[in-house]
């Protein structure tokens, strides 16, 4: 059996399930009271049954109305949504942009970027969600968000469109009484003989350093692995191993008695801001690419 509804009908079994009233349904509608009477005429026709019992005093819906209007109401707001996303893509002045990026990048690269965007369009609304590498790229794809930043390896998926954002070297922490820590700079081989404080497999991180590792034949203790830079750091300040970090990232470990020392050859993360290569971006989202980018 396929039915037939309007989005006039859903939006009147919406608005009365809603309201309770034809009077007050009509106004938040902005159509008159038997239009919205013929609306619900029509709906109850075209499914087979009552939605509503009424009388002079009340609207009531029935069994079957409440399941009706609960699914007019998802179609109703996702119906919206849609028109309100593209009033906001056609002005590029309002709306939201919503950024998937790894923890470390909203302490440390977005807080400017930020500050410039509200203070040029602060109307716009921005939902940041911090997430391990691995989920980034799959918010993108499944539309949670519509850009994300991440760090530059062979996992992001080709649908995706890559810019450069910013680049930074890995470097050593470890605590001041370390024996390496009056050191100036650091080789690959000289963790060989290290205890090691590691970074779980899902961050950004972790890969990047193992990988190093690999690439200068290097075989490390690891003592312990965290997820969070801060744990990171805290294990290493408690001189329970070194570390390597991305340089950016070193204010949000510089825990007393910890220093940092680059390492030769020089290695880097490069973060990169993704998006769906489909159709252009929303104007407003397009201004904020443009920001990271600038």
């Amino acid at each position: 059996m396929v039915i037939n509804l309007a989005m006039y009908h859903l939006r009147a079994i919406e608005a009365l399930h809603r309201l309770r009233s034809f009077t007050l349904a009509a106004e938040g509608l902005q159509i008159s009271q038997p239009a919205v009477s013929r609306a619900l005429a029509e709906a109850e026709r075209r499914i087979g049954s009552r939605l509503f019992d009424r009388s002079t005093r009340s609207v009531v819906p029935t069994r079957l109305g409440e399941e009706v209007a609960a699914h007019a109401s998802m179609a109703v707001a996702t119906y919206d949504e849609a028109l309100d996303r593209i009033a906001r893509h056609m002005n590029g002045e309002d709306g939201i942009v919503r950024v998937a990026c790894l923890p470390s990048v909203t302490a440390t690269l977005l807080p400017h970027v930020i500050a410039g965007f509200r203070r040029d369009l602060p109307q716009v609304g921005l939902k940041i969600h911090d997430e391990p590498q691995e989920n980034v790229a799959e918010k993108i794809l499944n539309g949670t968000v519509d850009l994300g930043i991440l760090a530059l390896d062979s996992s992001i998926p080709a649908e995706l469109e890559i810019e450069e954002v910013v680049s930074d070297k890995l470097v050593a922490i470890m605590s001041t009484g370390h024996r390496l820590a009056e050191l100036k700079k650091l080789t690959w081989s000289d963790f060989s003989l290290e205890k090691f404080i590691g970074f779980d497999a899902v961050t950004s991180i972790g890969p990047l350093v193992d990988h190093a590792f690999a690439k200068h034949d290097v075989s490390v203790d690891v003592v312990q692995s965290a997820r969070s830079i801060p744990a990171v750091g805290g294990l290493v300040s408690a001189g329970l191993g070194v570390s390597v970090v991305p340089e950016m990232v070193v204010p949000l470990v510089q825990f007393e008695g910890i220093v940092s020392i680059p390492i030769c050859p020089t290695i880097e993360r490069t973060l990169v801001v993704v998006h769906r290569k489909r159709g252009p971006l929303p104007a407003v989202v397009e201004r904020f690419r443009q920001s990271l980018l600038a």
